[in-house]
């Protein structure tokens, strides 16, 4: 067989098999073996333009390398309905994450803000307004970073989470006292 005709086939067998939707099983052994990539290849189309399997959503947001790629995934799904489940949301707050992280701040700043309107059953929701918050500090808009801060105060979280909310006040303080 030549290369050429391996790579058609290949090509069908990767991209052909997400048109007719994308098997959990099949994605998480992907994840479990490490091999992201094809994770990503076979769970990407399926996501943006199919019935949306949100289990498979949480490890695509995982193994996808690009936030941009992450970024426009979710904004697929999230235009196509306005109810979205409580899993939705945890695949937001991993995203914010990243956002933090790779200092995105201007996905993260619209995602935060869509999480902390509507993503309340998220098990990840106080985590979730924390990581807005510092998204926000990050970007130095720290008005509005205190302003997000004070409603996650407000919502039930652990002690750790207490800390570093707590942390987070002393550094809008400074930053108060600075001006």
């Amino acid at each position: 067989m030549t290369a050429s005709k391996f790579s058609i086939i290949l090509c069908i067998f990767l991209f052909g098999s997400s048109s007719f939707g994308v098997d959990f099983d099949e994605v998480y052994e992907y994840y479990k073996k490490g091999n992201y990539d094809t994770l990503v290849k076979v769970s990407r189309h399926g996501l943006r333009s199919g019935e949306v399997d949100y289990k498979i959503l949480l490890l695509y947001v995982a193994s996808e390398p690009s936030l941009e790629e992450i970024d426009k995934t979710l904004l697929s799904i999230y235009s196509r309905t306005k109810d979205h489940p409580s899993i939705f949301f945890n695949a937001v707050y991993l995203f914010l994450e990243r956002a933090l992280v790779l200092e995105a701040y201007d996905s993260g700043t619209r995602w935060g803000k869509i999480f902390l309107q509507k993503g309340e059953a998220s098990v990840r929701y106080a985590e979730g307004v924390y990581t807005y918050a510092c998204i926000l500090y990050s970007a130095d808009n720290y008005q509005s970073a205190e302003t997000v801060l004070d409603k996650v105060k407000s919502t039930p979280r652990d002690s750790k989470l207490g800390k570093r909310i707590r942390i987070l006040e002393m550094s809008l303080d400074k930053k108060k006292e600075e001006k």
